[in-house]
């Protein structure tokens, strides 16, 4: 009953913002703050992404999705990256990478086989395609194709990395990627890690397995590069959302562009002393 009574009084604000979201006003930079677009991750990671590159100088960048499933996450990608590119000026290329047939076998319990099936998210691929438009879909596993996309494919430094392929397995894979040439990436890039928060009856998010245990071997693994949350993302934001805990940031320490300036050149670093207020 008590449930009930908190759903009812959440209703408002629900319907409020689900009438907001088909109302076209504002900017897409207000949209983004206050999570007017179905997948607000999606449109804060390539935002902020497209901000970085521009604050550097760079007029290309690549966004990745991995785990396309039905395809709708990467749609919707694809219609951030648009937006974000003409508010900016940066040009944002999209992949996306699945195996197209579903979840392949588990290898081990990293993988969690009580909550994930074998084929389960199988993908409509023609439908998809006809739907993408410049988009690129890469179709294989993992282990194999994101050896092969750096070199092969050659894109312009990469901003925004969703991973959502829920095996332990597919996510270390999937973060292979990172350890190419800088000249591929941007010096922090915005991720989304989908299976690091999750429904109470999953029980599946710690460090020894699933999504977080491939994180943290990462991290282990890799001195000058180091995946973290941005903390205090939930606070920085007009409207708080789950979706705030499962955004980190890929740090490559020792990019060429790391400890290059980005802050905004019209911010004040030097408050003046008033002379009302004397220390």
């Amino acid at each position: 009953m008590l449930i009930r009574i908190v759903r009812l009084l959440m209703q408002p604000g629900r319907i409020l913002l689900a009438a907001m979201r088909r109302l076209p006003f504002g900017s897409y930079e207000l949209r983004c703050s206050l999570d007017l677009y179905p997948r607000p991750h999606y449109a804060y990671g390539v935002q902020q992404a497209a901000e970085l590159a521009r604050r550097l100088g760079v007029g290309r960048i690549s966004v990745v999705e991995f785990g396309v499933a039905g395809g709708a996450g990467m749609v919707e990608l694809n219609r951030m990256a648009a937006l974000a590119s003409a508010a900016s000026g940066v040009k944002i290329d999209v992949y996306g990478f699945d195996t197209g047939a579903g979840l392949p076998k588990p290898t081990d319990y990293r993988d969690l086989p009580y909550i994930w099936r074998e084929g389960d998210f199988v993908m409509d691929v023609d439908a998809l395609r006809a739907r993408l438009g410049e988009a690129r879909l890469i179709l294989g596993n993992i282990e194999d194709t994101v050896g092969e996309f750096l070199d092969g494919e050659r894109p312009a430094p990469i901003g925004f990395v969703s991973i959502d392929v829920d095996f332990y397995s597919s996510t270390a894979a999937a973060l292979r990627l990172f350890k190419g040439d800088h000249k591929y990436f941007l010096p922090r890039v915005f991720c989304y890690l989908d299976d690091t928060v999750g429904d109470d009856d999953q029980i599946i998010h710690n460090d020894f397995v699933g999504e977080l245990s491939a994180i943290r071997e990462f991290n282990e693994d890799n001195e000058l590069m180091k995946l973290a949350p941005i903390n205090g993302l939930r606070h920085k934001r007009p409207v708080p959302a789950p979706w705030n805990d499962n955004i980190q940031a890929l740090h490559r320490f020792d990019h060429p562009d790391y400890s290059v300036y980005v802050g905004r050149p019209d911010t004040q670093t030097q408050l003046p002393l008033s002379p009302s207020n004397p220390l």
